[in-house]
């Protein structure tokens, strides 16, 4: 499916319209209780969370132009029509630029897999629609689906996978596993990031942050993803701070910006930039997503330590004993099985290979306690990739749990910029499962992102674009991989 056509079928992104007067008021009156702004723009579309267990979902916008009082219109209904608005409200509007608004919009009574629209309203103009679902209930046995993706560099590449993740049918969530932006740009392609102080798409002061989510939200295919379906997300290194000789910042206040812009953008609740990330969330009888924060907590590679901290730890590992879902999915912002391009030499210790004893700890948990159904769906290495994670990382240990790494949206791999890449890749990946027997797939080169079905088995299909350098580029199937519940395996199936 096309971009033009993904939009058009899902109908989501809209123009702005008029709106009358005496919007939802009987007597002529406009409903909102204070005055709302007169117009304004929405230059970064319209995001929404899954709503979480107590009916609760963030709408989040950009508003820029604004003309009139800094406060802004909402309503949510069952039909993209807005004929019976079922919750209206209106809400301050931040006084710094670059910030969107968020709001907490409480939905108890909202039955589970309901599908709601939303927008953002001033008297005159209203955003783009926005859809989300409500989740399954605790007691739904309806098979799930979700997808999710990584890696999305604004420079090497357009972000026209984006246009067929909005197109999904039926999905309950769209998940980002680290990456959504770059602090710093170091890849070419065919965009410029002209942000930072020297102009080279470098962020180190939190408004410099805050317009790399503007600038990456301007991309129409990500807008369109974003009003198509409710979004989480967890940050990997992009969207923090690494030490660089020519930072004019240090890195601890640069991380603390990279987290400050990554809370305000995202459908977070409001609070303090340093609170806990990783959470777990229940979808039916079906799945539980655990969302691993790999960056605030991890001891320096060097020196054997933890990557998850000791709070973290013990969490994951007793949540995912007490888990009663069938699946139990480990989103983690980087890979964790072992990687070796030369026997014995990972090929990047900033990932699961570089704390290899909480690994082995992680896994043998699982094994001694007998956990069925989990599964790592992980992103980082901008490469597809699916096998199994052991003891040891390799073929060497004892299985625990199958991975699938979904490559990356647009951001270059390891053989994007050379010559005659197709067969470079190919002999990279034959070279590859030589060396790595736990893996089961291998795709060095195509850009895309994964579709996870939960049902009796998990059916993973990864989705791919033919050229991230079109942005018109449509969206074909990679691979479907398929994991059996009772054995852990992970089967190609086509």
């Amino acid at each position: 499916m096309r971009r033009r056509e993904a939009l058009a079928a899902i109908s989501l992104a809209v123009p702005a319209l008029a709106l009358p007067a005496c919007s939802g008021a009987a007597d002529g009156r406009p409903w909102w209780r204070q005055p709302i702004a007169e117009s304004a723009s929405f230059p970064c579309g319209v995001v929404a969370s899954l709503p979480d267990e107590r009916g609760g979902v963030i709408l989040v916008a950009l508003l820029e132009d604004v003309v009139g009082p800094r406060r802004v219109g909402v309503e949510i209904a069952a039909d993209p029509g807005f004929s019976s608005p079922i919750f209206r409200m209106s809400v301050d509007l931040p006084d710094e630029p670059n910030v969107p608004v968020r709001m907490r919009v409480p939905l108890p009574a909202v039955h589970g897999r309901t599908t709601l629209y939303y927008r953002f309203l001033t008297e005159r103009v209203a955003s783009p629609t926005g859809r989300f679902r409500m989740p399954a209930a605790s007691a739904d046995a309806q098979p799930i689906r979700l997808a999710y993706f990584s890696c999305q560099g604004w420079q090497p590449g357009y972000f026209a996978a984006h246009a067929g993740l909005a197109a999904e049918p039926d999905l309950d969530l769209a998940l980002c596993l680290g990456d959504y932006i770059y602090e710093r740009t170091d890849d070419t392609g065919p965009r410029t990031d002209t942000i930072g102080a020297k102009g080279d798409g470098f962020a180190e002061a939190l408004d410099e942050y805050r317009a790399k989510y503007r600038l990456y939200r301007s991309d129409e295919h990500l807008r369109a993803m974003h009003a198509a379906h409710p979004f989480l997300a967890v940050w990997d290194n992009h969207e923090l701070a690494a030490a660089y000789s020519d930072a004019r910042i240090s890195v601890a206040e640069r991380a603390e910006n990279g987290r400050r812009a990554f809370w305000e953008w995202m459908p977070m609740e409001p609070g303090p930039a340093d609170r806990v990330l990783y959470r777990s969330i229940r979808l039916g009888t079906q799945l539980e997503l655990f969302l691993l924060d790999l960056h605030s907590y991890a001891a320096p590679i060097s020196s054997g330590g933890s990557y998850l901290g000791q709070e973290q730890r013990a969490w994951l590992l007793d949540t995912l004993a007490a888990s009663t879902a069938r699946w139990k999915l480990l989103g983690t912002s980087t890979v964790m099985m072992g990687l070796d391009l030369a026997p014995g030499r990972p090929v990047n210790t900033n990932q699961w290979d570089g704390y290899a004893e909480e690994r082995r700890l992680l896994v043998e948990h699982v094994r001694a306690r007998g956990i069925r159904g989990v599964v790592a769906i992980s992103g980082d290495l901008h490469t597809f990739l699916g096998g199994q994670v052991t003891t040891t990382g390799r073929n060497d240990g004892d299985p625990g749990f199958p991975e699938l790494s979904g490559g990356a949206i647009s951001s270059l791999g390891l053989l994007d910029l050379a010559p005659d890449q197709t067969t470079l890749a190919r002999n990279l990946e034959d070279a590859a499962r030589e060396l790595n027997p736990h893996l089961t797939f291998m795709d060095a080169l195509a850009k895309g992102y994964v579709v996870v079905e939960a049902g009796d088995d998990l059916v993973l299909t990864c989705r791919a674009v033919e050229s991230p350098l079109d942005p018109d580029s449509p969206t074909r199937d990679l691979a479907r991989l398929r994991v059996v519940h009772e054995s852990g395996a992970l089967q190609r199936l086509s």
